[in-house]
């Protein structure tokens, strides 16, 4: 299965997971890689993919004072790129770079680039951002294409930091709720109960206002479903954070969903 998620690449002092304004880019933190000097690589996605880079990334910028730059990976097709400064210079462009404007459904959706004008964007993002970027390498990213190498997408933000200046990535650091094992297995994911409560209310709200369709009115469960999913999320890679408490949440959401012939509550992670 291709990946599908966005990598945002800054510095900041607070560790990117638990900066509210990354939110923008997405909730979903699956990986966090520390680069050392407060630079971090953040493996995130939302359930609305692909956000919108141009707001997320002016309130970024807005909030931390520091620039910043996100990929959007889709699957082995292609990567739409945007960064911004704290000058608010910005750029976007997405990978491979054709002579035509990629007809994925980007957020923004950029105009044709050339390969020289993607590297020299890339360049002085790094430099405005206190980085020696290594020209080669960057150029060598711009114009290579990708297609057709199974894994690229995911790989490309990885061999980007090197070229950008800074160290390749190691381990992620460490997680705090294993999204593997009950209860958090059976909430988050593409067929956890918080993607089943939101289909429902997708639904709900194409349908007339009086009509609430086969799954009828919402249920409590529906929106503690929601709510603690993306408290799951947050919670992820913080230390000090209640997981107790959350894991008591978790347990009376399971219980609900009992009693709703309509809720599968599974118990693996998909």
């Amino acid at each position: 299965m291709g990946f599908f998620g966005t990598f945002v690449l800054a510095r900041s002092d607070r560790l990117l997971a638990a900066e509210e304004a990354t939110l923008g880019f997405g909730y979903q933190h699956e990986h966090l890689y520390e680069l050392g000097g407060g630079w971090q690589l953040l493996e995130t996605r939302a359930i609305g993919d692909p956000q919108d880079f141009v707001a997320a990334g002016e309130r970024f910028v807005a909030a931390t004072g520091d620039g910043v730059l996100a990929a959007y990976v889709n699957a082995g097709d292609c990567i739409g790129v945007h960064g911004r400064t704290s000058e608010g210079w910005t750029t976007s462009f997405y990978l491979p770079v054709d002579e035509a404007p990629c007809s994925y459904r980007h957020r923004p959706q950029a105009a044709a680039r050339t390969r020289e004008a993607v590297g020299a964007d890339l360049e002085q993002w790094a430099r405005s951002a206190g980085l020696t970027p290594v020209p080669e390498q960057v150029r060598a990213i711009a114009a290579y294409d990708y297609r057709g190498s199974s894994g690229w997408g995911h790989e490309l933000p990885f061999e980007l930091l090197p070229a950008l200046g800074l160290p390749e990535a190691a381990e992620p650091s460490p997680t705090f709720i294993d999204l593997e094992q009950p209860p958090w297995c059976a909430i988050v994911g593409s067929s956890g109960l918080a993607r089943q409560a939101l289909g429902r209310r997708i639904y709900r709200d194409s349908r007339k206002a009086a009509d609430s369709g086969v799954f009828g009115p919402e249920q409590e469960w529906e929106r503690a479903a929601i709510a603690i999913e993306a408290d799951i999320w947050a919670a992820r890679h913080r230390p000090n954070a209640d997981t107790t408490t959350l894991r008591e949440r978790a347990e009376r959401l399971l219980d609900a969903c009992r009693n709703d012939e309509n809720a599968m509550v599974y118990r693996w992670r998909s």
